[in-house]
């Protein structure tokens, strides 16, 4: 029996914002009449809307400090409103290698950090297996909020957060990317394609302020990892593809 206050943690996990009553309620009674805008104003209102996104406050940052500053100061998107926590990129940004997590779950959200569900020791075991270790990559969420309980992310909120992680990348420039994930890959892809279009294989990040294409390798998300062997003997097999690749560099 969960006691008031889980109860209530539980049900802003899962976006419930109102109660139900045993009478019904006639929300359209008394209802004021709401102005409609004329067509010119709401271009105009689209145009300014526009202006925000060019001027995103992850343009102007030049360090990761930077960039988690104005992403703790970040209010145009309503998903930091609902999150319980505000997830930044930890790890060394001079690390060759970037782990790049699908939106946040709700073990991320609850503990505030990175990969901190049950998933990350199925991938850091396979990981040291190939000399590399969670903790010796660059860990970035996709975005840095949680949507209300776990519910699809709106591409309004994807574009909105998406600056600060492409400031990050463009500005460290890491050797290789591995993202875990269907939406993390589609969107750094910039493809809508199916995830298994993607997997098993390298492919590349292209960005208008990097100097050359940045290796790209899909695997899966961490809960189905920890879920399910197959996917994990799959995992396992991409990285010791990963690990061909790196032998080739050095």
């Amino acid at each position: 029996m969960y006691n008031h206050l889980s109860l209530l943690q539980l049900y802003s996990e899962w976006g419930i914002d109102e109660t139900l009553d045993t009478v019904s309620i006639n929300h359209l009674e008394n209802k004021k009449t709401i102005p409609t805008l004329p067509f010119s104003k709401k271009q105009s209102v689209s145009i300014k809307n526009t202006t925000k996104i060019n001027q995103h406050p992850a343009f102007t940052c030049n360090n990761l400090q930077e960039i988690n500053q104005a992403i703790l100061a970040f209010k145009e998107c309503s998903l930091k409103n609902t999150a319980m926590n505000t997830i930044l990129a930890t790890g060394n940004p001079e690390a060759s290698f970037y782990i790049i997590g699908d939106i946040p779950d709700a073990d991320e959200d609850r503990n505030g950090e990175v990969f901190s569900g049950t998933g990350n020791f199925w991938l850091n075991q396979m990981l040291e297996n190939i000399d590399l270790s969670l903790q010796s990559c660059f860990r970035c969420p996709l975005i840095p909020w949680r949507p209300p309980g776990g519910r699809q992310i709106s591409k309004n909120e994807l574009d909105i957060c998406l600056p600060f992680l492409y400031r990050i990348i463009t500005l460290y420039q890491p050797r290789y990317i591995l993202t875990l994930g269907q939406l993390a890959a589609k969107t750094l892809l910039q493809s809508p394609s199916n995830f298994n279009q993607f997997k098993n294989h390298w492919h590349s990040f292209t960005h208008s302020d990097l100097h050359q294409p940045i290796p790209l390798f899909p695997l899966h998300h961490l809960m189905q990892i920890n879920m399910n062997a197959k996917i994990r003997q799959t995992t396992w097999k991409n990285l010791l593809l990963i690990r061909a690749v790196i032998q080739e560099k050095i």
